[in-house]
Formats: C-alpha cells, sequence, structure tokens
C-alpha cells in the first residue's frame, strides 16, 4: 500500500487558515483515510513546539492592532456624543479581552485547541515512524556531507524525517508520497526521488496539496473535501494579499500579489495553474455577502468596493 506523509507546515498552516470549518473537513478526511497516512516523531516534536509559538504570536499580533488609545483632549470630552463612544469603547474593550482569554486558553489547554487534538488523535502509535539512535546517526551524516534535505545550520530536523522515511520503509517496500510545500524538498526532487529508487526500490511522488496526494492512491474526493482544501489555501492567500496592498486593492494588484506570496512560497503547483485569476475571483465572491447566488453564507470575508476593486470586510 502506498503511503502518504504530510509536511509538518501544512498542518502548521491550519492555524493560519481563515475557515476552521474547512480545516476540520480536511482532518477528518485524512482521519478516514488514515490507512495510508505515515508520521514521524520528529514531525511531532515539530508541530508541538512550533504550535504554541504561531499561537503566541497570533495573540502578541493581536493585542498590538487591537489596543485603543483612551487619552482624550478635554475638547473631545466636552462633545455632546463623547459619552455615548466611552461606552462603545468599553464595549469593545470587553470583547478585546473575551478575545485574548479565548486566544491563552487555546495556548494552555491543548484539549481547547481543536487542530492539536485532531492532529494527535490522528497520529496513533502505529503510524508513528519513531526518532532511533541509528536514524539520529545517519541524519548527522546526512547533514555532513551536505545531502539534501537540509536543515538549517544549527539543526538536522529535516534529514531526521527523511531518514526516519527511509527506515520505514526498507522492509516495507511501498510507494510513498510526500505532501510539502517546503523548498527544502520541492528543490531537492530528483534527488530525493532517485535516492529513494535506489535504496527502496519504488517510488516516490511529491505534492503541494492533501486531495493530489489522495487522488494518486485512488481516494474519491467529494466536492467538500475538494472545496475545503481550495478555500484553506486560496483564502488565506487572498486574504494576505489584500493585507499587504492596504486592505483594498483592483483586480488587477490583487492578482499581481497574489503572484508574488505563490512564489516566494514556492507553490508551484498553483503559479502553472491557468484559471489562477477565475479561482480568485470565484473565491472572492464566495466569501462576499455581495454576490447572494454565489456566497457560502459562512465567512464574509470580502467587500466589492465598486467594479473591479475589492477590499477586505
Amino acid at each position: 500500500m502506498t503511503k502518504i506523509f504530510i509536511d509538518t507546515n501544512i498542518f502548521l498552516d491550519m492555524y493560519r487558515a481563515n475557515l476552521q470549518s474547512d480545516i476540520s473537513t480536511l482532518l477528518g478526511f485524512i482521519f478516514k483515510n488514515k490507512k495510508y497516512f505515515i508520521t514521524t516523531e520528529q514531525s511531532i516534536n515539530e508541530f508541538t513546539r512550533n504550535r504554541r509559538s504561531i499561537l503566541e504570536q497570533a495573540l502578541e499580533s493581536f493585542k498590538k492592532t487591537s489596543r485603543v488609545d483612551r487619552s482624550f483632549p478635554s475638547f473631545l470630552r466636552s462633545l455632546s456624543n463623547f459619552k455615548n463612544y466611552e461606552e462603545t469603547l468599553s464595549k469593545y474593550s470587553v470583547q478585546r479581552q473575551a478575545m485574548i482569554d479565548e486566544i491563552q486558553d487555546k495556548i494552555d489547554d491543548v484539549d481547547k485547541d481543536m487542530i492539536y487534538t485532531k492532529f494527535m488523535k490522528l497520529c496513533n502509535p502505529n503510524c508513528i515512524i519513531s526518532t532511533t539512535k541509528e536514524i539520529i546517526d545517519l541524519a548527522n551524516r546526512r547533514k555532513l556531507s551536505g545531502n539534501p534535505p537540509t536543515s538549517d545550520k544549527y539543526t538536522c530536523g529535516d534529514e531526521i524525517i527523511w531518514e526516519s522515511l527511509l527506515y520505514y520503509e526498507t522492509e516495507r517496500k511501498e510507494d510513498l508520497i510526500i505532501v510539502s510545500n517546503d523548498k527544502t524538498f520541492a528543490k531537492n526532487r530528483e534527488f530525493l526521488v532517485t535516492e529513494y529508487k535506489r535504496k527502496i526500490e519504488k517510488k516516490l511522488m511529491l505534492c503541494n496539496n492533501i486531495s493530489d496526494a489522495y487522488r494518486l492512491v485512488g481516494v474519491t474526493l467529494s466536492n467538500d473535501i475538494i472545496r475545503a482544501e481550495e478555500n484553506f489555501t486560496w483564502t488565506d492567500i487572498i486574504v494576505t494579499a489584500l493585507t499587504n496592498l492596504g486592505g483594498e486593492a483592483t483586480l488587477s494588484e490583487i492578482y499581481n500579489e497574489a503572484n508574488d506570496i505563490l512564489y516566494y512560497n514556492d507553490c508551484y503547483s498553483k503559479l502553472q495553474n491557468k484559471a489562477k485569476e477565475s479561482t480568485i475571483r470565484g473565491i472572492l465572491q464566495r466569501f462576499s455577502s455581495d454576490f447572494l447566488n454565489s456566497y457560502n453564507g459562512s465567512k464574509d470575508l470580502f467587500h466589492q468596493i465598486s467594479d473591479g476593486v475589492w477590499a477586505l470586510r
């Protein structure tokens, strides 16, 4: 049976996504087809470590961007609307603190973190490749020789993951699919495919998307799964593009900025998509209540200011 390894960063990106319902759909789909799924002890450790730092960064960013200066000159305090304004600010402060508390709860109590709990349930002992002394020795030797995959100069996490996958497959001799947007794998595709073929005598395939990997093993994907992954990736790209453009931009500016995001994140499959612009327009309409015939009714992320001009809601 072909096995599928999903890179840690794919799961960590779920914390940066806008649609938790879609994340739940994707995780549920992987769990339903868990007979294909394998992971490594190193990957789980990386997820656990980085999950906390991502949430802490989100908390600090929210605190900074939501802070309101409540020092006012006497002139403003004398205005007739000031009392109502101050009361509104007080309500805002209560809601802001509730948001801070909720994020902090997810950091401190993993049981309140849906992504963490579902990820850990997916990683049952049968699918985890333990990190052994032999694997660490092989990873260090790989790093010293300069062979990919290569982590930064201080660690050998990617090397440990690759050696774990090779170690696991040595006896099983199965085809392997790696789902990753990490340039470490993408830019060394030929080297890794050749090494896997030489050592395991089976086929190694690399995909950018979860759905592509499961199509390769013959799993039928429902429209909900396809839409969930599309939403998961494209909404995040468009929100990031609009944020970088100051919150409002023309379609042409959004297209160009999205292209840059895809290029610098090595999303080769999306860069080669000839229908990128149509996909972006479709996502904008699907997540905008301005288009009632297309709007999915769950998240109202975008607002059409005028023909060809969009903003974050």
